[in-house]
C-alpha cells in the first residue's frame, strides 16, 4: 500500500497507531506511564518531522516502533545525565566541606553523613564502588572509565548508571529517613 505523504494521511496514521504505540511503549518501559508518555510524544514529533523520509519498506507501525525504541534509548541516556547532576554533586559537596568553619554540631553532623556514605559505599561490590570513585571523586570521564575497564563508552555509561542506582538503593534501605 502506497501512503500519500500529506498532513491528512499522517493524521489518519496517528489515529490508527496512537493506542497500539502507547501500549507498546508501556510494555517496553516496564509500565512507567510517565516515561511512555514522554517517549510517545517525542516519537510522533520525530515521525512528523521525518514523515517525508518514510520509504514504505516496512509497515508504518514498524517504522514508528523503531523511532520509539530510539527515543526510549535517548530518554534513558538523558535520565543518566540528569540523575548524575543530582547525586554526584551532593556527594562531592559533602566530601569537600572544610571543617575549620563549622560549629561542633555541624562537624558532628558532617562526620555522621560522611560515615553513612562510607558505610553504604562499602556495601556495594568492588566494581560499583570503583566506578563511583573514578567518576565522582577522581572526576574521570565516561571515556576514561571505558578505557580503564577496556569496555565501550556505552557500557561504561550503563555501569556507572547501575552503580548509582545500587548506591541509591543501599542508602535508602540503610537510612530511610535521609
Amino acid at each position: 500500500m502506497n501512503i500519500p505523504k500529506t498532513p491528512r494521511s499522517f493524521e489518519l496514521l496517528y489515529r490508527k497507531h496512537a493506542l497500539p504505540l502507547m501500549k507498546f511503549l508501556i510494555k517496553k518501559t516496564g509500565g512507567n506511564q510517565f516515561m511512555a508518555e514522554e517517549v510517545f510524544s517525542s516519537t510522533f514529533l520525530a515521525a512528523w518531522k521525518g514523515f517525508h523520509t518514510f520509504e514504505q519498506k516496512s509497515k508504518f507501525f514498524t517504522w514508528l516502533c523503531r523511532i520509539a525504541l530510539n527515543k526510549a534509548a535517548d530518554y534513558y541516556r538523558d535520565q543518566i545525565h540528569y540523575e548524575s547532576h543530582l547525586i554526584a554533586p551532593a556527594l562531592i559537596d559533602i566530601a569537600n566541606i572544610k571543617d575549620k568553619n563549622l560549629t561542633p554540631e555541624e562537624k558532628a553532623s558532617l562526620d555522621e553523613i560522611r560515615n553513612c556514605v562510607h558505610d553504604c559505599l562499602n556495601l556495594l561490590s568492588d566494581e560499583k564502588r570503583n566506578l563511583l570513585y573514578l567518576r565522582y571523586w577522581k572526576d574521570m570521564t565516561i571515556k576514561g572509565i571505558a578505557e580503564t575497564f577496556d569496555i565501550s563508552e556505552r557500557s561504561a555509561e550503563g555501569k556507572v548508571y547501575r552503580a548509582k542506582l545500587a548506591f541509591r538503593e543501599v542508602i535508602t534501605k540503610k537510612y530511610p529517613n535521609i
